[in-house]
């Protein structure tokens, strides 16, 4: 069975050995990642392929790392926001879009909703959106925690 992983790595170099020991015991299809930080020289593992969009931040914030055998095409987004998306071949066909929502930024619901427009459908948003609800189990509540609760809910 092909499993995807969503995972705010808060840099990579300083976590490299966790993410080779998940990905060598675990043989993950999909790895979303935020807050990547990658630097000069920092590779993937060897059976991975790594979508890092320049989004304007040294190192990329949000990323997708996806094993080699698995057939993906990579989709540009045309957004301010950090994110990759792609379309991915694992049981069924679906889209996967890794994103990272600052928590000091501004996020229009604007934006978002360009975004989800731009996913080919059916498609999993994977990320840390810096959003607290109860919801999710959270004690705490802020705006992004309606603002992602909302747009769950438009989305099923």
């Amino acid at each position: 069975m092909d499993t995807v992983v969503q995972w705010n790595i808060c840099g990579f170099r300083s976590n490299f050995k966790e993410l080779k020991l998940l990905l060598n015991r675990s043989q993950l299809a999909v790895v979303a990642l935020q807050e990547c930080r990658l630097g000069e020289g920092q590779l993937p593992p060897r059976v991975y392929t790594l979508l890092l969009p320049q989004s304007g931040s040294p190192g990329g914030e949000a990323a997708l790392l996806i094993r080699n055998e698995t057939r993906f095409s990579e989709i540009v987004l045309n957004t301010g926001l950090h994110a990759a998306a792609a379309t991915i071949s694992l049981e069924k066909t679906l889209t996967l879009c890794s994103l990272y929502l600052p928590p000091n930024s501004p996020v229009l619901k604007l934006s978002l909703a360009e975004l989800f427009e731009q996913l080919p459908k059916p498609f999993f948003v994977l990320g840390d959106f810096s959003a607290h609800s109860p919801a999710w189990g959270d004690s705490r509540w802020n705006g992004r925690g309606g603002c992602s609760k909302s747009s769950q809910l438009k989305m099923t």
